[in-house]
């Protein structure tokens, strides 16, 4: 069965009330980012993770993606552990090796940023073998006996997915993760693109398709039209990405966004699902209250096509 969660929002006084509401209309999830820009008003999204915990019972708790180098592993593990009791076993775990240009900032606060690559690979490792009561022997980080509480509730650890574009990277994802997680930047011919790497690289690792899970987060806007809904994501996307360094903010709606009337909407999101795709995470870029209860009504729409 498809699945459709929704982003959080960023302001505080909204994630309760948010995050209860979007549980009550029968979304799937709720996911959180960790960014690494300082430039713009941004919560830390393991917090945000642990505090939904507490006000909500049924909805996934998602991060992505965790930046590899940024935390260390055991540090992380246990932060994440810590998150998948207090949520009874709700968690989900994004991770990445991050953007280029964020390496400069971080490596001037004495963080870490060589051998992303690697970083990331033996940061699972860690994380599963501490979740697991085991040793680890790799290239940066060795340990036996090291005990690490509390154990997370899923075992053996919460599912992990990767966030990857790159050949190399999307193979690597099927190798050693839980699954693949689309970029909501990422315009919809090009995630198919990368989908279409994810499926053959799968029977090419060995890899069960039933043990591997695909999501993508969409930028979403409903309105009565199309129009209507552009003339709000336009200056959203201004506002959001004019000053980011990768993508280009100009134009960025009709790349990359799905908008318009609802069952417009539920058209393309149902391409998504028939291509693959097993969760979409929608995220509103402005109105989140009006915007939500909007998606919400395409949560029936879609499970009624999924059951035709």
């Amino acid at each position: 069965m498809p699945r459709l969660s929704v982003g959080a929002p960023n302001d505080p006084e909204l994630l309760v009330p948010f995050a209860r509401r979007a549980e009550e209309l029968g979304f799937a999830g709720i996911w959180t980012q960790d960014t690494l820009s300082t430039a713009n008003f941004s919560l830390d999204g393991l917090h945000v993770l642990s505090h939904l915990a507490a006000v909500t019972d049924r909805l996934r708790l998602g991060v992505g993606v965790l930046y590899s180098g940024r935390r260390n592993p055991a540090v992380q593990a246990r932060e994440l552990a810590t998150i998948d009791q207090l949520s009874r076993g709700r968690l989900t775990v994004g991770l990445g090796v991050g953007n280029e240009y964020h390496r400069e900032s971080l490596a001037t606060l004495g963080i870490q940023t060589d051998r992303p690559v690697r970083r990331l690979v033996e940061g699972i490792g860690v994380m599963r073998a501490l979740w697991s009561g085991g040793d680890y022997d790799g290239e940066l980080y060795s340990f036996t006996g090291i005990q690490s509480q509390p154990p997370p509730v899923q075992r053996p650890g919460p599912p992990i997915v990767i966030g990857a574009r790159a050949e190399s990277a999307l193979r690597r994802a099927v190798r050693i993760a839980d699954g693949w997680t689309g970029a909501a930047p990422v315009a919809t011919q090009d995630f198919l693109r990368q989908l279409a790497v994810v499926q053959r690289a799968m029977p090419e690792l060995g890899r069960d398709p039933a043990s591997f899970t695909v999501s993508k987060s969409v930028y979403l806007a409903v309105e009565d039209t199309v129009r209507q809904a552009r003339q709000h994501l336009v200056p959203a996307f201004d506002r959001a990405f004019g000053a980011n360094p990768v993508y280009d903010g100009a134009g960025m709606a009709d790349r990359v966004a799905i908008f318009g009337p609802p069952e417009h909407c539920v058209l393309r999101l149902r391409e998504l699902f028939d291509a693959g795709v097993d969760e979409l995470i929608l995220y509103p870029m402005y109105d989140r209250v009006a915007q939500l209860e909007a998606f919400g009504e395409l949560v029936s729409e879609l499970d009624a096509v999924s059951r035709r």
